[in-house]
């Protein structure tokens, strides 16, 4: 009998050890899982300014992390504005190359809204919660002063510490008090006991709205806040009700540990804790704490990620009962970088001089922006840092974020911090789910850039062989061909993905042996990407402008000259140079700009550099054919390029700001009447470089000033391989937004335009690339006809997901 009960006991023992221990491994197994399988993505976008003109150009760079490295999973990114009533205003598709993408929007100019709303995602950001998707609001600087939003109020709200109050113990309790649109309210009032109306302490706010306090809970007794709202009402709000059973979880972070405080009150000694960030676990333990002793637990952080960590307390049957999220500042993000200031001039059209410097040699991926401070007023709100650390992985409106990074060795900064914490805590998990390892519904997967699909129709597939393949000729619109061969599947489907083209393309499509079969063969003319919704409910959320307004300074002097000549329309008009066919110190997609791939088809050696050169397509220029040489195609399109007199003899001269410029055909150093008597119908590539300096043996030794450098026509490209449209089907595809390259003036000696220079941002640049061999870049700008002080933002991102922001007032 006695052996009989022994093994009944034995038995459920090792039944519930086994049930235990499955369980903790299903929850281990479950976050490892999510990790692998679905790791989050979150974007941050460096706008050229902080507000806008009606009329002006929104440039951006979007920058798209995987948990903490730049993503490799998604290939389109999405962005689209609508204004104050969440009515879509435009939107924007651009490819994704190394974790990064660019695009602009332009404000229509009879805009009427005080302000914008900027979202943005990615196709596989859309699998998880949206409210994690990227938006953000964009002031406009105009006459109204606030959106048009409803009536503001204020709330106060209560988070106690690990989530819930625990009777007959202290529990932490932070607040937070705000307007509905989340700007931060400075509450004043006092906490009251519900049982003697006894005042137990004054709610003090210790940033932003929020604030903390320690409080022991008597069983029995209920608590209130009494405070004053913003109209001076009073006004009324329960503390959470006390549970008699649970965990008390406090955090503290204290330099590079972790430490955290447990009383059990569940009934079972038995405790189980996980620490994780980014989907991964660093740190687990199985506790015996008793009702009667509190626990305290350390975990060593030091040569952990910086970001948003949590720590989850399981009981014995790895229930969750507390939860607590907080920062990690380990100082590891930042990339070592410096801009100096070479050349300083506010003087009108004045020229400036910078060099970027990166002292690490991993590459490096940043963006630049410089405009008008005065303009530019405002500090900014939101960093690459705050986004990517702090805001991609919270819940919820947090005001200035970029504050929390501005000093990371402040000890005050830290504990504000941390206020974010205790009152933007959430779950990334539904822990019912991962106890059966439940795992998100994937409706949206990981896109490949742009595709064609089309479908080859029943009786056409009886006929035609079983070997039978498909050309696509993809046409862009700079007259770019490329050729792709098709295996149609079993049901006559054919696709073809991974596709990149900016505005739109003809699709000509053919079968390679029966094109009489041509007729029944059909093409979507969808490029099968998403629409941005036409309108969004929950725009109020993100309309967060302070509740006294816009201040803004009209007495400022570009603010002065847009108001009394019509607005940026008249400065538009007015605008003498554009950049058109040529591409200026730029990088964007370097394997799919056509630009960059002649770049590397014909140039070689010391041809292949030229900071600051200009490179010319002319086998994919539609209009080439309208010039009759190669000194007609290139007057007035290379800026400062001077044209001498005719000379039957020895050809014309050829003067770069009063220097001459030495001639190259095929990276052969020519006398210019080889230039006159060449047609431009042999010529594929022009490059000009303004400061060559090489060796030539042909030249009688160094060469050092301008250089023209023309390619003739080689390989493939002297065979017409122009689409015709008999015998072949053909649909136009959308592609990518339309590319819009920035314009910046040059005011060197003999290129001055004429006109106002009115410009609020006087230098964007999307891409500025380092790594190893290059870790100094040399920039130029020009100063308008206007400011005086000159904000320069830089930011950016390396291939281990280290990043860079750098904020300068230049005076």
């Amino acid at each position: 009998m006695r052996k009989t009960k022994f093994h009944l006991f034995f038995c459920l023992f090792l039944t519930v050890f086994s049930s235990t221990y499955l369980q903790a491994q299903t929850i281990e197994n479950s976050i490892n899982l999510y990790g692998a399988s679905y790791p989050q993505e979150k974007i941050h976008i460096h706008f050229d300014k902080e507000s806008y003109l009606p009329g002006e150009t929104i440039w951006f760079k979007a920058y798209v992390f995987e948990e903490n490295l730049p993503s490799e999973r998604s290939t389109n990114f999405y962005a689209a504005l609508y204004d104050e009533k969440g009515k879509l205003v435009q939107q924007q598709m651009s490819p994704v190359f190394s974790g990064s993408s660019d695009g602009h929007f332009t404000i229509p100019d009879s805009l009427g809204s005080a302000g914008l709303i900027c979202r943005a995602y990615t196709n596989w950001m859309l699998n998880f919660d949206t409210a994690m998707l990227f938006t953000r609001a964009i002031k406009i600087i105009s006459n109204k002063t606030e959106p048009e939003t409803s009536k503001k109020t204020v709330s106060l709200q209560f988070f106690p510490e690990g989530g819930q109050i625990i009777g007959g113990i202290v529990n932490t309790i932070a607040f937070k008090a705000s307007y509905n649109n989340g700007i931060p309210y400075f509450v004043n009032g006092v906490i009251k006991d519900q049982e003697t109306g006894e005042v137990i302490m004054p709610l003090a706010v210790l940033h932003d709205g929020m604030g903390k306090f320690d409080l022991d809970f008597q069983p029995g007794h209920k608590y209130y806040a009494e405070w004053v709202d913003n109209n001076g009402a009073k006004q009324q709000t329960w503390l959470p009700d006390t549970k008699p059973n649970g965990v008390s979880l406090k955090l503290s972070v204290q330099k590079d540990k972790l430490f955290y405080n447990l009383v059990n009150r569940t009934g079972n000694d038995s405790l189980h804790v996980l620490m994780y960030m980014y989907q991964k676990i660093f740190y687990k333990s199985n506790l015996a704490v008793t009702a009667s002793v509190p626990h305290t637990g350390l975990i060593p952080t030091n040569e952990l990620p910086s970001g948003t960590m949590q720590v989850t307390v399981f009981d014995a049957n790895w229930q969750p009962v507390a939860e607590r999220v907080a920062f990690l500042n380990n100082n590891n993000y930042g990339i070592n970088a410096a801009v100096f200031t070479k050349e300083v001039s506010t003087k009108k059209r004045g020229k400036n001089t910078l060099e970027i410097f990166v002292a690490d040699t991993i590459p490096a991926n940043m963006s630049l922006s410089i405009s008008d401070a005065d303009m530019n007023f405002e500090t900014t709100a939101h960093s690459i840092v705050s986004d990517f650390l702090l805001k991609g992985d919270v819940k919820g409106y947090i005001h200035n974020p970029a504050f929390y990074f501005t000093n990371n060795v402040d000890a005050d900064v830290r504990n504000k911090l941390d206020l974010v914490m205790l009152t933007h805590g959430w779950r990334r998990y539904n822990w019912a789910d991962m106890m059966v390892q439940k795992t998100p519904a994937v409706k949206f997967q990981p896109d490949d850039f742009l595709g064609v699909y089309g479908q080859i129709g029943e009786e056409a597939m009886r006929k035609m062989e079983e070997d039978e393949k498909v050309t696509l000729i993809v046409k862009t619109v700079d007259s770019t061909n490329n050729f792709y061969t098709l295996i149609p599947e079993k049901n006559g489907f054919i696709r073809q993905k991974g596709l990149v083209f900016y505005d739109s393309a003809s699709v000509y499509f053919t079968f390679n042996k029966n094109k009489l079969l041509n007729r029944q063969m059909a093409f979507s003319n969808s490029n099968f990407t998403l629409q941005q919704p036409a309108a969004i409910n929950n725009y109020k959320n993100y309309l967060v402008f302070d509740t006294a307004g816009i201040v803004y300074n009209p007495a400022t002097s570009l603010f002065k000259y847009y108001s009394e000549n019509g607005g940026i329309r008249s400065f538009n008009n007015e605008k003498t140079m554009e950049a058109l066919v040529i591409k200026s110190g730029g990088w964007r997609n370097w394997k799919n700009d056509p630009v960059i791939k002649m770049n590397d088809r014909y140039t070689s050696g010391m041809f292949s550099g030229g900071v600051g050169g200009y490179a010319i397509d002319v086998l994919h220029d539609e209009k080439s054919w309208t010039k009759l040489d190669i000194y007609t195609y290139i007057r007035n399109t290379i800026p400062a390029l001077v044209i001498g007199n005719v000379n039957v003899l020895d050809g014309r001269k050829l003067y770069y700001s009063q220097r001459l410029v030495t001639v190259y055909i095929d990276e052969r150093p020519v006398e210019n009447s080889e230039l006159e008597i060449m047609s431009l119908s042999q010529v594929a590539f022009l490059k000009f470089i303004p400061m060559f300096s090489g060796i030539s043996a042909d030249a009688g030794g160094s060469v050092i000033g301008p250089i023209l450098a023309v390619y003739t026509k080689k390989g493939n490209d002297l065979i017409d391989r122009s689409p015709t449209e008999k015998d072949l089907g053909m649909v136009k595809v959308a592609g990518y937004s339309a590319l819009k390259e920035f314009y910046s003036p040059n005011y060197a000696e003999g290129n001055v335009t004429t006109g106002t220079d009115a410009r609020t941002t006087l230098l964007w640049m999307p891409y500025v690339l380092t790594d190893k061999n290059n870790r100094k870049i040399p920039v130029t700008f020009y100063n308008n006809d206007f400011t005086k002080k000159i904000r320069l933002v830089l930011e950016g991102i390396n291939d281990e997901g280290k990043m860079i922001r750098i904020e300068k007032i230049i005076e």
